[in-house]
């Protein structure tokens, strides 16, 4: 069954406590269109040759035009102090570029990460890429890209629309989106979705699903009015398609945003698990740091999370 898979087993675990470890920040580093990035390193003893760090990259979410560093979990805690370096990005608004420029930053930002590897003691074949709304559809389409350079590993997605076609469709009563001038996605397409069928498309993770994409871990909450938990299920359901390793986590009673609070970091959310792991079951469990630590550990370490 896997390691990960056994860790979603276990049995309910008190609130973790994260003690807070001193890292390394480097702030302001430069790419792309006028963009920057933060970067948080582990402290560790000082080495002739310092061993490469694997590497997260943090995409904020915020509708594709209000994104900015900062925003999200704690990514000198999460995880930083357990030996990854976190890499806070930023891409640009709708507001001021259109689809597709916000994908050309993060695959410039995966680039920058690249060319800066040695300087900073990075792991460029260890990328893995971790999102929220808006972020984890980049995150998504970034990993699922046919040419992407540098490979991407492995993708956690908080409650990212999947599919722009499908958003009022997949919508829980009281929430839609796509359908109103004013909503997100007509800002990242500049038009109704439906209107721009091919661009949206284009932009829609869940129809760029291929096999031998990365492993992918969905987290939704079941009560989101912006984004149907259904978006996530779809993609989950395509992935199992493809032969991809894929969990989702439809975690109970949350609504959007859950991952931009720190009080899931202490105090652990239950959520029904669906996994190709396990195909035909689910489960409940409890979401955790410790728990998305564990799925970037079995994809990003060099060690036998890989066996």
């Amino acid at each position: 069954m896997g390691r990960f898979m056994e860790g979603l087993s276990r049995a309910p675990r008190p609130p973790e406590r994260i003690e807070a470890a001193p890292v390394r920040v480097v702030r302001d580093l430069a790419y792309g269109t006028d963009l920057r990035m933060d970067l948080y390193l582990p402290r560790s003893a000082p080495e002739p040759t310092p061993t490469p760090t694997p590497v997260i990259v943090w995409l904020a979410g915020g509708g594709w035009r209000n994104q900015r560093r900062g925003q999200g979990p704690r990514l000198a805690r999460l995880f930083a102090e357990r030996g990854y370096a976190m890499a806070d990005i930023e891409y640009r608004s709708s507001e001021v570029s259109r689809w597709p420029a916000q994908l050309h930053d993060v695959r410039a930002a995966l680039s920058h990460l690249h060319d800066i590897a040695d300087e900073y003691a990075l792991d460029p074949s260890a990328i893995g890429l971790w999102g929220s709304s808006a972020g984890a559809h980049l995150a998504l389409l970034a990993a699922f890209a046919a040419d992407a350079a540098p490979a991407v590993r492995a993708v956690v997605a908080g409650y990212p629309p999947t599919d722009l076609l499908s958003l009022n469709d997949d919508a829980l009563p009281g929430g839609v989106l796509g359908v109103d001038p004013s909503d997100p996605a007509w800002g990242l397409l500049g038009g109704r979705p439906s209107d721009r069928a091919a661009t949206a498309a284009e932009a829609s993770p869940v129809r760029q699903v291929r096999p031998g994409v990365p492993p992918v871990l969905l987290l939704h909450g079941d009560a989101d009015l912006l984004i149907g938990p259904a978006q996530s299920r779809r993609l989950h359901d395509a992935l199992l398609t493809a032969g991809t390793e894929s969990h989702l986590l439809l975690v109970h009673g949350a609504d959007h945003g859950f991952l931009n609070t720190g009080d899931w970091e202490l105090h652990p959310m239950t959520a029904t698990v669906l996994s190709s792991r396990t195909p035909g079951a689910d489960r409940s469990v409890l979401l955790t740091p410790a728990l998305i630590e564990r799925f970037f550990d079995r994809h990003l370490r060099t060690d036998p999370w890989n066996a």
